[in-house]
């Protein structure tokens, strides 16, 4: 995983934005902000964590990667307190 603190707030931005807007909105996680990034348009996203690193779009595409490796692999090792009742 990476070096990033996934529990801070973080700032996303689109750069240049379709409409001209200079809008930025301050997530309270850096996952957040990735998500949101995801719902945008990627391709102009742009993430400021608290620690002052910038990521461009190419890498918060790699981030969103991780997190959806990261979210299938918890899934994956879950465990159910009846293992005799698995969802079909």
């Amino acid at each position: 995983m990476s070096r990033y603190n996934w529990a801070a707030p973080a700032k996303l931005f689109f750069w240049p934005a379709d409409d001209g807007s200079e809008e930025e909105v301050v997530y309270p996680t850096l996952d957040d902000a990735i998500r949101a990034a995801g719902d945008g348009d990627g391709e102009h996203a742009w993430i400021i964590t608290q620690d002052g690193d910038i990521l461009n779009p190419r890498m918060i595409e790699t981030l969103r990667e991780e997190l959806a490796s990261r979210r299938r692999g918890k899934k994956a090792r879950g465990f159910s307190l009846f293992p005799w009742a698995r969802a079909a």
